[in-house]
């Protein structure tokens, strides 16, 4: 899964909720112990992609302002470009597998022995780390065990627990958890979306993922989903049938706004106080299911959802989601 949109993807600033984790790296610098090997951990959807872009221009300024990138100088322009010589970001390939092959990480390799063109850090930021290939984190690890001088590499993580532990050894680990409440609702406010704290809810407290939701009106998406699945549970509708109007949305997709959905809809049976009220088909979707039930559907999703995320099990039947909900 990819950080979702909502920063500028060239940003020198990190998130408000990520200082602390700011003042630590820039402490760093300022002490010239800037580790080789960084990672940064936690949910997706929390700005860790933003906190790497951030970290990698600060390490390649010339000329930083206070614990930050000056964005103006020769190197802030050239990496603005997208064509600063020391520096790479290594991701999936869009529309692609969504795998880190041996291929991102030899090129890697590769570019850490060069000689740094600016006679400063190279810097290379990857992402997501849980996206490499068994091949591909050997090959990795070969140069976190043996790190060429003057290059840092930025790991992003949404589910670090899935990298090996000997990579983890390897790297300085940050770990950043959803940030609170508060914090992520005046950003969002900030950011022009109105009523967070149902989109927050949804989102599982990520305020990135929330913004997006709001930018796909990602609410009413999920009100479609709550009528359809009531009606399947209700016998109104088949699963066939529901299946045939979600699959344009996709099996890992739909997967997912299910698993948020079950979710939000747990904390609901176990606190009132956190239903999502003023949507009707939330709401009427709430009273057919009871936290037993519901802790149930979250078991049988989590398989699904692993399968959906697998490219060779990217045909996953939609009509075998909607059937877990039916069950009793």
């Amino acid at each position: 899964m990819t950080e979702p949109a909502g920063v500028d993807a060239h940003t020198t600033r990190p998130m408000p909720w990520q200082q602390r984790a700011w003042e630590r790296f820039a402490a760093s610098i300022e002490a010239n112990r800037v580790p080789h090997a960084v990672l940064l951990g936690g949910p997706a959807g929390t700005g860790k992609r933003a906190l790497a872009e951030a970290m990698a221009a600060r390490l390649l300024c010339s000329q930083p302002v206070d614990t930050r990138a000056c964005d103006d100088c020769r190197d802030c322009r050239l990496r603005r470009a997208g064509s600063h010589p020391d520096y790479q970001i290594v991701e999936p390939a869009e529309g692609g597998s969504g795998i880190l092959k041996i291929e991102a990480t030899r090129a890697l390799t590769e570019f850490s022995h060069h000689t740094s063109q600016h006679n400063r850090r190279r810097v290379v930021v990857l992402t997501p780390a849980e996206a490499m290939n068994r091949h591909a984190a050997n090959a990795l690890l070969k140069t976190l065990e043996e790190p060429p001088a003057g290059m840092v590499l930025i790991l992003v993580s949404h589910q670090p627990g899935r990298l090996s532990a000997t990579i983890r050894s390897r790297c300085q680990y940050e770990r950043l958890g959803i940030p609170p409440q508060a914090s992520a609702r005046a950003w969002l406010q900030a950011q022009g979306v109105s009523a967070p704290e149902a989109l927050l809810a949804l989102a599982g407290g990520s305020p990135l993922t929330a913004r997006q939701l709001a930018a796909e009106k990602g609410m009413q998406r999920f009100e479609a989903l709550a009528a359809a699945l009531a009606a399947v549970i209700q016998g109104h509708q088949s699963a066939v049938a529901a299946a045939t109007d979600w699959r344009p949305v996709g099996a890992l997709e739909t997967t997912r706004l299910m698993q948020q959905l079950a979710i939000q809809l747990m904390r609901g049976a176990t606190d009132p106080r956190q239903r999502l009220s003023g949507h009707p088909a939330l709401e009427g979707l709430q009273t057919l299911l009871d936290s037993t039930r519901l802790a149930r559907i979250q078991g049988d999703l989590l398989p699904l959802r692993e399968a959906a995320e697998q490219p060779l099990s990217r045909e996953l039947s939609i009509e075998a989601l909607f059937l877990t909900w039916r069950r009793p």
